[in-house]
């Protein structure tokens, strides 16, 4: 059971990385959305628990700018409805809903048809903690110096590594508005663990050139989260940054 009210910090950047022309990637943080942004430095915000609060990074696909126009409606509804959420239920229907939103949006306008986008989060309420996601971005429990991850990958099963560099892909199986005509099951879980809890959240342009070990090297040596943030997107970049990226580093108190 988490502790009743309280407060959460939240570290975030979005970036469009090296490569990428724009950023499709978005973040959410209570009534708080970052969409289309190029930050180089993190943002920090204290908020408190007397509601309900949803966090979340959502990573948008589709060409043109269709990826764009769907993480942002994502993060805009989770804002919308941060408050009013209180239960897995209430997320579940949610990110349903938002799914069909953007189907109906890509139906309408067919330059945007197949857009879509993953989302990766946690929901805080006053006793309790949840986490959740469609795609392939990624919520990470904070353990002391070790990252577990919370969220399952919508991906299929990838072949061992042969020279010991991460084996990616860039195929999911489902996606918010993007999965087609079949059917789209969010992931939802309780997180069991007491408070105070600490959560790490990405898009795949982190999670796919930073191997998790080094992601828990730099939030280990970091003196502070605004510092580890600004060193998980430059290891990114550093990585080739061929993607966008997103980060978000959360403590609840």
């Amino acid at each position: 059971m988490g502790v009743a009210g309280g407060e959460v910090t939240v570290t975030a950047l979005t970036h469009r990385g090296a490569v990428r022309p724009a950023n499709e990637d978005a973040v959410v943080m209570g009534a708080l959305t970052v969409a289309s942004a190029n930050m180089t430095m993190p943002v920090r915000s204290v908020l408190a628990l007397s509601e309900p609060v949803i966090l979340a990074v959502a990573d948008g696909l589709g060409g043109h700018a269709a990826g764009e126009i769907a993480s942002e409606h994502a993060v805009h509804r989770m804002a919308e409805m941060s408050p009013r959420l209180t239960s897995p239920d209430d997320v579940d229907i949610l990110l349903k809903n938002i799914d069909e939103e953007i189907k109906d949006h890509a139906t309408q306008h067919a330059e945007f048809s197949g857009m879509g986008t993953t989302v990766a989060g946690v929901l805080l309420v006053p006793d309790a903690n949840f986490w959740f996601n469609v795609g392939d971005s990624r919520t990470y429990r904070i353990e002391g110096s070790r990252l577990r991850q919370l969220s399952e990958d919508d991906s299929p099963p990838l072949p061992p590594s042969e020279d010991g560099k991460p084996v990616t892909t860039n195929f999911i199986t489902q996606s918010l508005g993007g999965s087609g005509n079949t059917a789209m099951t969010p992931h939802v879980g309780r997180d069991p663990e007491p408070d105070p809890s600490a959560w790490l959240m990405c898009s795949d342009g982190l999670s796919d050139l930073v191997p998790v070990e080094e992601m828990e090297r730099i939030l280990a040596e970091a003196g502070s989260d605004e510092a580890a943030v600004h060193a998980l997107w430059q290891a990114a970049m550093e990585g080739g940054g061929r993607d966008n990226v997103s980060i978000m580093l959360a403590r609840r108190a």
